[in-house]
């Protein structure tokens, strides 16, 4: 016996519903680390299950390390990390490792004229476990800001990198240039610089910053433009 068009439509409706509902679910579903390092799924409908009996450690020089079942293990990225000077993810470890305020007098006759830029210094390391390269594009400085704790932005120069891309396990720093410094009377504690989430392959922005007293002065006898 055949089944007519109208029910075979309907069959194929539930059935993509069905699958739709399915799949809602697995990508409503959260995986979690436990504290004793076993991978577990966390369901919305309040039920969990163990993605394996892997277990995961974290090494002290910041890598994360899956256990296997077996007896053999292997690294599986980066640990995540979050202080004010340094964000990690699995792929990228960016730190900001120095701030450094540019100072250049310019004399003209009796008059002396004070310049000032402002250098932030990032390091960027990729994970010896990264499964992409990180590209560093300079044309990307519409994705990066810098402002202090006062909320005022300041203007971007340049940003220069020692490599355009990253290979796993490898490191370069990135040198991003500002207009001006903070006035002594501005009264900054401190500044921060904000990577807009797509930059280098980031899902999520990322805010490294510094306190002003920890700042670098030095003279220079120009700038570049």
């Amino acid at each position: 016996m055949k089944k007519s068009p109208l029910i075979l439509s309907a069959f194929n409706t539930l059935l993509l519903l069905l699958l739709v509902t399915a799949s809602s679910s697995l990508l409503a579903a959260e995986q979690t680390i436990m504290l004793d390092g076993r991978e577990v799924l966390l369901r919305e409908d309040g039920t969990w299950s163990y993605q394996s009996n892997d277990r995961y450690a974290d090494t002290k020089d910041g890598k994360r390390v899956r256990l296997k079942e077996d007896g053999s293990w292997e690294y599986a990225g980066n640990t995540a990390l979050t202080t004010t000077n340094q964000v990690r993810t699995e792929d990228l470890d960016m730190k900001l490792e120095k701030v450094v305020v540019e100072t250049y007098k310019k004399k003209s006759q009796k008059n002396v004229s004070v310049k000032t830029q402002t250098v932030f210094y990032v390091q960027l390391k990729a994970s010896a476990q990264a499964k992409k390269i990180t590209r560093i594009d300079e044309g990307d400085m519409s994705l990066v800001e810098v402002k202090d704790n006062n909320g005022k932005s300041y203007q971007l120069v340049s940003m220069k990198a020692g490599l355009t891309q990253l290979e796993p396990d490898t490191v370069t720093t990135l040198a991003v240039r500002v207009k001006k410094s903070p006035s002594i009377f501005d009264d900054v504690k401190s500044m921060e610089i904000i990577f807009s989430s797509g930059i280098f392959g980031n899902k999520t922005p990322v805010t490294l910053s510094q306190k002003t007293t920890d700042f670098q002065q030095i003279k220079v006898d120009g700038f570049e433009e």
